[in-house]
């Protein structure tokens, strides 16, 4: 199948304006995502083909005026025909393989535990989504639409903002007969008050709201309480007798600037909250420094982990396992993790690290850049062949003995100890596949299994047996 000039690869999702594709660039043979404006039936019937076409032009307009690292780029344009609507306009844009949402664990049913994101790592994304909407803001566009599956995350683990076509220009006030009647802007949970109860109305600070429960998520698992906190301007907390708890009482070590910050961030009230993505940038900042003051103090009264038995590891080969088999052959949770953890024992040696606790030898370093699958397989065999570290029998590791990397978060203190492997190359393709043109991979820092397309690009971390 081809749209226009582009080979679809496949088929990313589906929105009320159009379908998105993964698609491949003639000659470069670049993967691209391209969103071909193809409506759902309650989209025609509420606006229209004509608004519809409107508004799917506007965000294309929208996403190509705006460069920035944090801000997903236009790539192209054109129209392809759409049976039973004639010639429909398309754009293509990056593509990324993850985002916030998928690494969240968040499902349909929102309101599910969902699972818990390292304080550093949970602030860099809060971080980089407020560089990106600083950038439209001062651009004189209002997002309306900020929730974790429009935040993509890059091979480097950066935060990139996507999805424009709720988005409105400064100047643009329409009537309200104008908006098509039974339309929604925004996503449950993650709108502002006001933003609900009048789309029109919205502004910066309905977008930084949103930026504030997706933090809360990351850090607690769970959605605030819906519809914001009691917060008045110039008052620093949230009204006595709200049954939401504070973020502290879901996370110990988050400190008393906490309690500032979330009640700032998601009052009801927009003149409660920070007035520009500037300035909840700044607090950002100062809630890093404050948590690594925190952290090294806190590091010097925790105990070492005890001992733990030798996990067992029977597979000798690579499986290839189906999605609802998954949770039962690798031993994992409703949220993907292990059920059982490992408490390793490693020995540094040099390039190569010895976990005591399982007998196997570890890359240290792990590769240089992240790599699709079939690179990811010619690395460990180059390793293999030149004798890598004096030892033979690299391969990429399996599901269950990537696990054994992980730590368990819940333990207190254990966000403490510094890891044997750099935090900075978290996500690591596994030996395993799910399909033929899909395989498992982990997230060593947020401690779960994934899949993903043999194209996506992750870390490789060689194992080999003592």
């Amino acid at each position: 199948m081809h749209i226009d000039k582009y080979k679809i690869l496949g088929r990313l999702g589906r929105g009320g304006m159009g379908v998105v594709y993964k698609a491949e660039q003639p000659l470069t043979g670049r993967v691209v995502a391209l969103k071909l404006c193809r409506p759902v039936e309650i989209m025609l019937d509420v606006a229209g083909a004509d608004k519809v076409r409107e508004l799917f032009l506007a965000e294309a307009r929208t996403m190509g005026r705006v460069r920035h690292p944090n801000v997903a780029a236009v790539l192209d344009a054109g129209e392809a025909e759409v049976p039973g609507l004639g010639r429909m306009p398309f754009f293509t844009m990056e593509y990324f393989c993850n985002n916030l949402g998928v690494l969240m664990g968040e499902e349909y049913d929102a309101e599910k535990p969902s699972r818990l994101f390292s304080v550093p790592r949970a602030l860099r994304y809060a971080r980089q989504i407020c560089e990106a909407l600083r950038r439209l803001h001062h651009e004189g566009i209002v997002h309306r639409d900020v929730k974790p599956f429009n935040v993509m995350i890059t091979d480097e683990d950066r935060a990139v903002l996507i999805d424009f076509g709720l988005s409105r220009l400064r100047g643009e006030t329409p009537p309200a007969q104008d908006r098509p009647r039974g339309m929604v802007v925004g996503s449950p949970f993650y709108a502002a008050p006001e933003q609900e109860a009048d789309p029109e109305s919205a502004d910066a600070r309905s977008d930084l709201y949103a930026v504030g429960v997706t933090l809360f998520r990351m850090l607690t698992g769970r959605l605030p309480k819906e519809g914001g906190l009691e917060r008045e301007p110039g008052r620093d907390k949230a009204s006595e007798g709200s049954d939401d708890p504070a973020a502290r009482e879901l996370r110990p070590e988050l400190g008393p600037e906490w309690d500032e910050f979330f009640p700032r961030a998601l009052a009801r009230d927009p003149g409660g909250r920070f007035a520009s993505a500037g300035r909840m940038l700044a607090a950002l900042s100062g809630l890093e420094r404050a948590f690594a003051r925190g952290r090294s103090e806190a590091c010097v009264f925790h105990e070492e982990p005890g001992e733990a038995a030798k996990p067992a590891l029977p597979r000798a080969a690579p499986l290839r396992v189906a999605l609802k088999r998954a949770p039962e052959v690798f031993g994992l949770d409703a949220l993907w993790r292990p059920r059982r953890y490992t408490a390793n024992d490693f020995e540094p040696r040099g390039e190569i690290v010895l976990d005591r606790t399982t007998g196997l030898f570890w890359q240290r370093g792990g590769s240089e850049y992240p790599l699709d699958f079939e690179q990811a397989a010619e690395y460990v065999a180059m390793l293999d062949e030149s004798g890598y570290a004096g030892r033979s029998g690299w391969r990429l590791p399996m599901v269950e003995e990537l696990c054994t990397l992980f730590v368990d978060r819940a333990a207190p203190g254990a966000f403490c100890f510094e890891p044997a492997f750099g935090a900075d190359k978290a996500r690591l393709w596994s030996a395993d596949r799910k399909a033929f043109t899909a395989a498992w991979y982990v997230d060593a820092d947020l401690g779960f299994v994934g899949w993903q397309d043999r194209t996506c690009s992750f870390y490789v971390r060689a194992v080999c047996g003592s």
